[in-house]
């Protein structure tokens, strides 16, 4: 019945290319795939050798026989109503089955799964049902192995995605759209740049960059959700290669980080805080030195009991006014921002700085010493955050000499080359700058060393320390790209070495303002004054005065407006207070430029923080003066801003 069906002649054909039956059952011996025939009944005319390997029967054990012995019996029904009704046209599918795979059973009994497809054609005594199919055994174990790790990886908290080399999404995971809002059916096919970095083209380039030369990358990054929130997340890219070793994509993993960031910054302030409470102790100290002489002389001064030598009297209040406003200039700087901007720190400058404020500090049984080296690299860094390193292990040193001892601050540089033993995971071939802080207090034991940049832990009593001075310490050294290395013997004392990376430049940022020119007179000019301190007021019109100005003066920013709205044609400057009741020096400013936009303002303030001074010049004053000001510094500056072309 099959042979005969073989053996016609097809139309068209010519009799030197036909195919004799030996050939053409030699072509469906060695088909990859396996090839049966069945008749009307569903029997089994043909069964070629891949048959045979893929269900374990020979051809003489089933031909004739049902095709329902390659069908596990739950199937069977199904199996011959899907024949039957492809045969009479129903369903047109050449596919079998609704999934891509259909069960089939095995010599041995076991099932497993093949992909079929079924064709028919007519012959004079009915039709005939030809199924190609293949095992898949290994092809579907591998689908359910991905779909297994697809649920393995959709029950991980982390977002984890792969794109593909063009940067597309091809896997999104649950905790990827919980992170990211997107699902997955709405992530797959976008492009990652696009969808996660708002176009932020050069941050994720950088990534790119660096991984493929890398082979990995890790750090943190911004990202941006489907609400437009920014999130700050750990990411971690690999790459995936082809057996060929071309890069096919990127694994990616994020885990986020914003809220632990929000509250290492809060650690942060709260532990600078802590800081601050220990410095005040010994700044309150000194303040009382310095307001002891300040009042007992100007009391002298305007008594009948002054001394002939007047002006020494005089130096002195000077000199004590100039240590008060030096110590507060000193615990604003240690008190500023969170983190600052990074610029080249010169280390020699900052410790000195340091050991003024730990000389107020410190009890009197500690001896300081410092030691810097006369060549040493400028480090790229915060100098307030540098400034906190250096603190939290004195006041550490300090906790630990309770009977006094020695406080030793070092400096100096060393050079790791390439190719050489490096002495921490975290160290890097280059410049380095060593910052050593030593004390001979009563050390640790192993136990305790093993735990000191733990947050929260402490050896200190209850309600004498948090634990996060330490942490604080390695937190700010990691950020500037260092690492911290700790020596410590108990009774011997502990050395803290801190290493910097060198910054590239050789030329550190002043702290001082540029020399301006020599000041000249007032020649007549007009000056508006307002503040809402009346003492500022009188001395500070006296002084200008004195040296050739005429002077206004506005106890707030209405009288001072009203002041100016009369006379701004003949005032030269105004020196304005930022900080006043009702109306402040910023909302003074503003109604200053709608009288006259070209009106020079020098912007004065107490609080002479970088931010505020920053800030007020961006409002469109032309200078800041922090307060306490000398005549020469107040001057000088007024000089500066009246020879400046509007």
């Amino acid at each position: 019945m099959g042979d005969k069906n073989l053996d016609a002649n097809p139309a068209g054909v010519s009799d030197d290319v036909q195919l004799s039956d030996k050939h053409i059952r030699t072509i469906l011996d060695t088909a990859m795939d396996g090839i049966i025939s069945l008749n009307n009944d569903q029997n089994i005319i043909l069964f070629n050798r891949a048959a045979e390997i893929i269900f374990g029967w020979s051809a003489v054990q089933v031909l004739g026989k049902c095709i329902d012995i390659l069908i596990p019996q739950r199937f069977v029904g199904h199996h011959r109503e899907y024949v039957d009704q492809f045969g009479q046209g129903v369903i047109q599918s050449r596919r079998m089955g609704v999934q891509r795979t259909v069960m089939a059973l095995h010599a041995d009994g076991h099932e497993f799964p093949v992909e079929a497809s079924i064709s028919q054609i007519s012959v004079e005594n009915g039709r005939i049902y030809t199924v190609i199919m293949r095992d898949v055994t290994e092809a579907a174990g591998r689908r359910q192995q991905i779909e297994e790790q697809s649920q393995m990886l959709d029950q991980v908290s982390d977002a984890v995605s792969v794109v593909d080399a063009t940067g597309t999404i091809t896997f999104w995971n649950q905790g990827a759209q919980n992170l990211f809002g997107w699902s997955a059916a709405e992530a797959v096919g976008k492009k990652a740049g696009e969808l996660l970095f708002s176009g932020d083209a050069e941050a994720l380039s950088a990534v790119l960059d660096e991984t493929k030369h890398q082979g990995s990358w890790s750090g943190e990054l911004t990202k941006t959700t489907r609400t437009g929130v920014s999130v700050t997340v750990d990411h971690r890219r690999t790459i995936l290669k082809s057996d060929e070793g071309q890069i096919k994509g990127y694994l990616c993993i994020d885990i986020d980080i914003t809220n632990r960031k929000k509250q290492d910054r809060l650690s942060l302030r709260s532990q600078r805080l802590e800081s601050i409470g220990t410095l005040a102790g010994g700044v309150a100290h000194d303040l009382n030195n310095v307001l002891t002489p300040i009042l007992m002389g100007a009391k002298l001064l305007a008594s009948n009991r002054a001394p002939a030598n007047r002006q020494g009297l005089l130096d002195t209040l000077v000199a004590s006014a100039q240590r008060g406003a030096g110590l507060i200039q000193q615990l604003l700087a240690f008190a500023g921002g969170i983190q600052g901007e990074r610029q080249p720190i010169a280390i020699r400058q900052l410790i000195n700085e340091t050991r003024g404020l730990l000389e107020h500090t410190l009890p009197k049984s500690i001896r300081i010493e410092t030691r810097v080296a006369e060549i040493c690299p400028l480090v790229s860094g915060d100098a307030t955050e540098l400034t906190q390193i250096l603190m939290n292990l004195c006041i550490n040193a300090r906790d630990a000499m309770s009977d006094g001892g020695s406080l030793v601050i070092q400096a100096e540089a060393i050079q790791f080359p390439e190719n050489s033993v490096l002495p921490h995971p975290e160290a890097h071939p280059g410049a380095y700058l060593i910052l050593r802080v030593s004390d001979t207090g009563c050390g640790m034991t192993p136990e305790v060393l093993d735990r000191i940049f733990d947050p929260f832990f402490t050896t200190k009593e209850i309600g004498k320390g948090t634990g996060l001075g330490l942490a604080t310490v390695q937190g700010i050294v990691k950020s500037h790209g260092g690492f911290v290395l700790v020596y410590s013997e108990p009774d011997a004392g502990s050395t803290f070495s801190v290493y910097l990376p060198a910054a590239m430049t050789t030329e550190a940022r002043s702290t001082s303002a540029a020399h301006a020119e020599a000041f000249g007179t007032g020649d007549d000019r007009l000056i508006l004054l307002i503040d809402d301190e009346s003492m500022i007021l009188q001395m500070t019109k006296a002084v200008l005065e004195g040296n050739g100005y005429r002077v206004l003066t506005a106890p707030d920013g209405s009288v001072g407006l009203s002041l100016f709205t009369d006379h701004h044609a003949e005032i030269s400057a105004v020196l304005l207070d930022m900080m006043m009741p009702g109306m402040d020096g910023f909302e003074t400013l503003s109604k200053l430029f709608r009288i006259d936009p070209a009106v020079k303002v020098i912007a004065c303030s107490g609080l002479g923080t970088s931010q505020r001074e920053a800030k007020a010049v961006a409002a469109g004053a032309k200078r800041f003066l922090a307060k306490p000001y000398s005549d020469e510094q107040l001057l000088e500056l007024l000089t500066q801003v009246m020879s400046e072309q509007t």
